[in-house]
């Protein structure tokens, strides 16, 4: 059951969508928000604090600056926060943090049911364009799922859920079924990815179909795609279906064993139009 969503505030285009899915879930389980805001200023560090007077004087006021500038860009993502969240109506905490991003976000999740965030989130808020692995810190090191959003809300009525039968995607499997309320009418695929022409699909297919069933799933599909990247195979699927939502496993990631965490969910995550459901 989820009761409690914590969002990672960022100043990218999907953090408006994020706490749009987040209060959506909220009215649905009658659960709280947390607005997550971070104070990350690592990226400006004054190495230069020990040396000549001028070089020193200079760095630690930039330093002063960037942390002022980066605490009013976090105060104004938590007024925004709190302006959605209060005219919708649910129960919420505004939290501003400081240090590293991955650090603190990973923290909050360790007393939530489910992070959510933006695709494109960077959380360097002085530098909002450069290029961060947070979000990966987050994905794979995390203690909670974690909801990754693009720039569009939608209902999630055609899910994919790229199944292996690995560890990885078993937990996320098993988390999913706590996001879905009206699971009668929720349209489940299946997908093992392989790069083998006879691959041994069909017992975890069947175990992983079992299991939905279970839990009240009715409609379900099972899909067998043959290729050496299962990136660009879910993501063609993912368009020829008009899947609203991909369910994979953090780590296995990709319904295909044997691979690494780095490539496939890099893929994934940087061309996928569609949110990514992962659990560590």
């Amino acid at each position: 059951m989820i009761k409690r969503i914590l969002i990672a505030l960022d100043l990218d285009d999907d953090t408006p969508i994020a706490t749009q899915y987040a209060i959506s879930m909220a009215k649905r389980f009658d659960a709280s928000v947390t607005g997550l805001a971070v104070v990350d200023i690592s990226n400006v560090y004054p190495t230069g604090i020990i040396g000549k007077p001028d070089a020193t004087h200079y760095a630690r006021n930039l330093w002063e600056e960037l942390s002022e500038d980066s605490r009013q860009i976090a105060n104004k993502l938590l007024e925004n926060f709190q302006k959605s969240v209060e005219k919708a109506g649910v129960k919420y905490t505004a939290i501003q943090k400081e240090g590293a991003s991955f650090e603190r976000i990973i923290d909050g999740m360790k007393y939530h049911d489910l992070l959510i965030l933006g695709r494109d989130s960077h959380f360097f808020y002085n530098e909002p364009a450069r290029e961060t692995k947070t979000l990966a810190q987050v994905v794979k090191r995390g203690v909670c799922p974690t909801l990754v959003v693009t720039d569009s809300f939608n209902d999630f009525k055609k899910i994919l859920i790229a199944f292996d039968g690995s560890n990885p995607a078993a937990r996320s499997l098993k988390s999913f079924i706590h996001l879905i309320t009206d699971r009668d009418k929720a349209k489940i695929e299946l997908l093992y990815v392989s790069d083998k022409k006879n691959p041994d699909e069909e017992p975890v297919l069947d175990y992983a179909e079992t299991y939905l069933k279970e839990h009240g799933f009715k409609k379900i599909k099972k899909t067998v795609l043959l290729g050496p990247k299962p990136s660009d195979q879910i993501l063609a699927h993912q368009k020829i279906t008009g899947t609203q939502l991909t369910v994979l496993g953090a780590h296995a990631v990709s319904a295909i064993k044997r691979l690494s965490f780095g490539s496939t969910t890099h893929d994934l995550i940087t061309s996928s139009r569609i949110p990514l459901f992962l659990s560590p």
